[in-house]
């Protein structure tokens, strides 16, 4: 058992990875064979080989999308494509993209040429459903996932599988020769007797042998002391929080005790256009100024927010202060990127967010209940911010990286001292955003979480912090996480609670886990 530990360093610490480095390891330069430690198996003497479907499933010009909105979906197709021929001799490929769910039918076109399918989401957008209905022709499937790409589809695809008992090979990792060793085991498929369900079985033995052997973490020192758990309930049965730009206006509802009240866009907006504006500007001046540079030429869009986007960022911060006072909260969840897209917002509100979120408030994307009484759930326990996340997982490394565009730079409270931060484009690289791009510190354990409150539940799991993920991959603020427990076992249900978790700087596993169940949730360990 993953437990902390009062020392000031750690032999699994690891620094945090350079955008290069990040890149070398998930191959993004086509891997030799030499490089990837094993000899291709040969071709098939009879000359006769196994035929296997390769989609690609990518919708690069999507506008909120991962990696990057444009990513150069075929190059990284072909960059595949290229190595799984050279090392994968015995199995010809039959390479397609789509990128909507009206193009099934070409996958489904190909049943009778081939014997098995493998699938690689490459975006955050795609359609992942063309998976589950090329299950139902009974053929064994392979899915892999582009490394802050397409996590959130193929994470779905995993849940859907398991929740459906359809038996699929599945491969997350930055290691390219993973994937390799799963794809070859597609050489297999006329062996007598093999099924779609033992194909899935060999392919996990296969890649679970890659798995690192992992010893015990240490971890920093991190004095933490605890709310006791009836006090938690009470102060979050006393909450109360806002959700705007979601909802019908007005409405007030519950959630396990806490009392939510949704509003729409056009009463911020009113606020918004009576801040002064000397007052934003110092806002701007100030967040501009506590700020980091970003490496020169290591980033592929602008490096900073057009001229005059942060100024309009220090006046959504006040609009923002002003709606919280109206309802005596300091809690707002909302939904920034429809808000934005449809113009009823005027700025992103992320800088703010960070900063409520350093003040011992809290500002959470996306117009998110769970999400908010998560946060509601590990500031009143620990006192200190969480942070809300679009998770993926390398099971290469038994790690975990945690991404959003909204997170603190004070993880331990807010009157600890502050971590570096960079003010960046948001994920959609739209030159009119704002955000801060948190460098969260290594060597803590941390304790990772969600609520599903229709379902009445609290998944949980704990990761010892290496720092800060180095890349322009995904959300801006990326915190690498070594997992405790078995990295591979989060694939199966993931989805199932959502893709968000919530991420507290802490070893309370125990005591949330025992707030949950006060709440009346069923505690569900993921890892």
């Amino acid at each position: 058992m993953c437990r902390s530990h009062s020392a000031s360093a750690c032999g699994h610490c690891h620094h945090a990875l350079s955008r290069r480095g990040f890149l070398h390891g998930c191959g993004a330069a086509v891997a030799t064979v030499g490089a990837l430690g094993t000899r291709p198996a040969r071709a098939a003497e009879d000359g006769k080989k196994v035929r296997v479907a390769a989609v690609f499933l990518a919708n690069p010009a999507a506008r909120e999308n991962w990696p990057w909105t444009n990513f150069d979906a075929q190059g990284r197709q072909q960059e595949i494509m290229t190595l799984l021929r050279a090392e994968c001799p015995d199995v010809e490929f039959e390479p397609l993209m789509i990128s909507n769910a009206g193009e099934i039918p070409k996958v489904q076109a190909l049943n009778d040429q081939v014997d098995g399918y493998f699938f690689y989401t490459v975006t955050l957008a795609t359609p992942s459903q063309v998976v589950h209905e090329i299950a139902k022709l009974g053929k064994p499937i392979v899915v892999a996932n582009e490394f802050l790409g397409g996590c959130s589809a193929f994470l779905n695809i995993c849940t859907v599988a398991t929740r459906q008992q359809i038996p699929i090979g599945k491969v997350s990792t930055t290691r390219l020769s993973d994937l390799v060793t799963v794809v070859r085991q597609f050489a297999d498929l006329r062996k007598p007797g093999m099924t779609p369900q033992l194909f899935a079985q060999q392919c996990e033995r296969a890649y679970q042998e890659s798995f690192p052997t992992l010893g015990e973490m240490q971890c920093a020192e991190d004095s933490l002391a605890c709310t006791e758990i009836a006090e938690c309930v009470k102060r979050l049965q006393e909450s109360r929080f806002l959700i705007v730009g979601a909802g019908r206006p007005g409405q007030e509802r519950e959630f396990l005790g806490a009392q939510a009240r949704y509003i729409d866009f056009d009463e911020l907006g009113a606020l918004y256009d009576k801040v002064d504006r000397d007052e934003a500007a110092e806002w701007a001046k100030r967040f501009a100024s506590q700020s980091g540079d970003l490496p020169a030429g290591d980033y592929i869009e602008p490096s900073r927010p057009a001229e005059g986007v942060v100024d309009k960022a220090g006046a959504m911060y006040l609009a923002t202060l002003d709606l919280l006072k109206k309802y005596d909260t300091d809690t707002v969840t909302m939904n920034c990127l429809g808000g934005f897209a449809s113009g009823k917002l005027a700025s992103y509100p992320c800088l703010g967010f960070m900063q409520l979120l350093d003040d011992g408030g809290q500002g959470v994307c996306e117009a998110q209940p769970d999400d908010t009484v998560s946060m509601l759930m590990a500031r009143i326990l620990t006192g200190r911010p969480g942070f809300v996340s679009d998770p993926t997982i390398d099971t290469s490394q038994n790690q975990i990286v945690y991404a959003h565009c909204v997170a603190t730079t004070k993880p331990f409270g807010p009157q600890s001292d502050p971590n570096d931060y960079r003010i960046r484009t948001l994920h959609n690289r739209d030159p009119q955003g704002a955000c801060a791009e948190s460098l969260l510190p290594s060597g803590y354990m941390t304790t990772t979480f969600r609520t599903n409150i229709a379902r009445r539940q609290l998944v949980i799991h704990r990761a010892k912090s290496l720092g800060a993920l180095d890349t322009e991959k995904g959300c801006r603020t990326k915190l690498i996480g070594e997992v405790c427990g078995d990295s591979y076992k989060l694939l199966d249900r993931w989805m199932d609670f959502s893709w968000h978790r919530v991420t507290v700087f802490g070893d309370v596993q125990e005591p949330l886990a025992e707030f949950g169940k006060a709440l009346g949730l069923e505690v569900i360990h993921e890892a």
